[in-house]
């Protein structure tokens, strides 16, 4: 019976990759119809290129101007990372989380929890402290917060 239910675990696992690929091929579809259309519009316009945008770099420069400018912002945490079901955490994510007083592992786990708006599993919260322990060693190591303490009594705070 176990490897019936490992093979059922890994076919869900296999199709919700696939679901999340097809998610993102279709707006990866619909970014680069939009980026056609203002080029359709763009060439349509018929101005001549300038000193500036002559020649292939500055074709491409002036195209990537005019495509940056029609671009929606981005929500990182609204993004899903691979088969976990953990939206994104990275960027500054976790060096928000550290405030000017100290804080320890589990209270910043908490706070991104609260942060980030779910109920995770205790494997999504496992594999989220293991980011978060990653992620705030590897701040610490570049200074950018400090700590104090060691062990269970180990804080964090910003510089």
């Amino acid at each position: 019976m176990s490897n019936i239910e490992s093979a059922r675990a890994a076919i869900e696992a296999e199709l919700s990759h696939a679901k999340n690929g097809l998610d993102y091929y279709h707006s990866r579809i619909g970014a680069l119809e939009k980026m056609l259309a203002q080029l359709s519009g763009f060439q349509s316009a018929g101005t001549p290129p300038t000193a500036a945008s002559r020649g292939k770099r500055g074709y491409k420069s002036a195209i990537l101007k005019a495509t940056q400018v029609e671009k929606a912002p981005r929500v990182k945490a609204a993004r899903k990372s691979g088969s976990s079901g953990l939206p994104f955490t990275g960027g500054d994510f976790w060096q928000n989380l550290v405030l000017q007083e100290p804080r320890s592992f589990p209270d910043i786990l908490d706070a991104a929890i609260a942060t980030l708006g779910i109920e995770p599993t205790k494997t999504q919260r496992q594999k989220l402290s293991g980011r978060m322990i990653f992620a705030i060693n590897a701040l610490v190591k570049t200074k950018k917060i400090r700590d104090s303490g060691s062990g269970r009594a180990r804080r964090f705070f910003q510089a």
